[in-house]
């Protein structure tokens, strides 16, 4: 059974489960330095709400995946710096040796497992929470499982949705496209909309939006379970106010 750790790092609360916790501890401390850094240069890049035509200076990697999730989608750069700060942390951990990580920004996951992993539905009060869960194989990751929402935590959203949870190879993208997808989920009939926009996006793997008594998804998720049917410590929750904070 993979033990979690939590720690807090400024604003942020993250929960790890890796062998390498050292290299995860200082990826985080040098991704949220460089960041600083180059907002202090560049504050735009922090304030802006959508794609920035180009990057100045010289852009360090997480800022450039944070652009590219950003045009990709059309909402602002800073919407992906969670699920960024998770990919790149657990890539750490990978090149320190650990083969089986997973991370969780305050409900944006990156996994790189060689054991499957449960990662526990948190919608609020939605019927669905605590109830299903993804089960994320192996094989199928890396992988980043980030979410959003328009009732819980601290992240900026101009919609309704309890939930949105978005599945790709790319933490950066992810990130970006739950927060857009956040954004245009107000009803049952919107919801819908957006999850076969953000599924229509290269890179996308999937998505599952949360909203009032309704489910919305397209694209190819992890197969959904019953919570209930897990034995086991559950191991990650997507979404959760008291995870959730801003990088």
């Amino acid at each position: 059974m993979r033990r979690f750790a939590e720690f807090r790092h400024k604003e942020a609360v993250f929960r790890v489960a890796t062998s390498r916790l050292d290299a995860v501890r200082s990826e985080i401390r040098r991704i949220r330095k460089e960041l600083e850094d180059y907002i202090r240069l560049y504050p735009e890049f922090r304030e802006s709400m959508n794609p920035l035509d180009s990057l100045q200076g010289a852009p360090p990697e997480s800022v450039k995946r944070m652009h590219n999730a950003s045009i990709l989608t059309g909402v602002g750069p800073m919407a992906a710096v969670a699920g960024t700060v998770a990919m790149l942390a657990a890539e750490a951990a990978g090149k320190a040796g650990c083969d089986d990580t997973i991370i969780n920004n305050g409900g944006d996951l990156f996994l790189n497992i060689r054991e499957e992993a449960v990662i526990g539905l948190y919608g609020g009060n939605h019927a669905l929470t605590g109830k299903a869960a993804f089960l994320v194989l192996p094989e199928t990751t890396p992988l980043a499982i980030c979410s959003s929402s328009s009732r819980m935590g601290h992240s900026k959203s101009f919609g309704g949705c309890d939930l949105t949870t978005v599945i790709s190879r790319d933490g950066a993208l992810a990130d970006a496209a739950a927060t857009l997808a956040g954004n245009l989920s107000i009803d049952s009939y919107s919801a819908a909309e957006a999850a076969e926009r953000i599924a229509a996006i290269e890179g996308i793997d999937g998505i599952i939006i949360l909203v009032g008594t309704t489910v919305a998804q397209a694209g190819v998720l992890p197969p959904l379970i019953p919570a209930a049917e897990e034995k086991s410590v559950r191991e990650g929750i997507l979404y959760h106010p008291d995870y959730h904070s801003p990088v």
